[in-house]
């Protein structure tokens, strides 16, 4: 995982610098951004033949940081999270991936975009004693940027994890609303 991060640091400190005009303006260039907002997730718990299926109400956090090679194109890094509490303790599922976004129309400052990413899942408990258990991921998406900067997005998330024998498999549906600086 820690080579993962440091091959995207790499890669974004690289396509960041190609375009040192960042800020302009111009989707085009270097891009940062987050976003808030929330869903529900469906966690499937396995373990040898038997399985337990919950569904939560959830907290989406979201970073992303990359370049946009147009104006309507973006090559990231992303981290989205899924936050929910569970006896008593806070719970994630996070998706750390390479992502793209692609703008729908040129000819304007907002429109319809769609996204899609692919790389690791993790479950957590970052505030309790549990380990850390990674596996894969998978994430799209349709949004709207409404105003200069500004976008709602509704996306699903899938991801699977393995741990010492037990499954963990979720797919969330969530919508949030983003920020981004370019």
């Amino acid at each position: 995982m820690r080579k993962f991060y440091v091959i995207m640091c790499v890669v974004v400190f690289i396509l960041a610098s190609a375009n040192v005009f960042a800020f302009d303006g111009k989707r085009k260039g270097f891009i940062i951004g987050g976003g808030i907002g929330g869903g529900f997730l469906s966690n499937k718990t396995s373990f040898g033949s038997s399985s337990n299926t919950e569904s939560e109400g959830v907290f989406l956090t979201k970073l992303k940081i990359g370049y946009a090679p147009s104006n309507t194109l973006e090559i990231y890094y992303i981290t989205k999270a899924s936050w929910w509490g569970e006896n008593d303790m806070t719970l994630y599922v996070q998706l750390s991936a390479v992502g793209i976004t692609k703008y729908l129309d040129n000819t304007s400052e907002t429109g319809l975009f769609v996204s899609a990413g692919i790389g690791f899942a993790e479950f957590d408990a970052p505030f309790g004693d549990v380990d850390a258990s990674t596996g894969f991921g998978l994430i799209g998406g349709v949004g709207y940027e409404f105003s200069r900067h500004w976008s709602i997005e509704a996306d699903l998330l899938y991801s699977k994890v393995e741990e010492s024998g037990v499954d963990f498999d979720s797919i969330g549906v969530r919508v949030s609303v983003n920020v981004l600086a370019f």
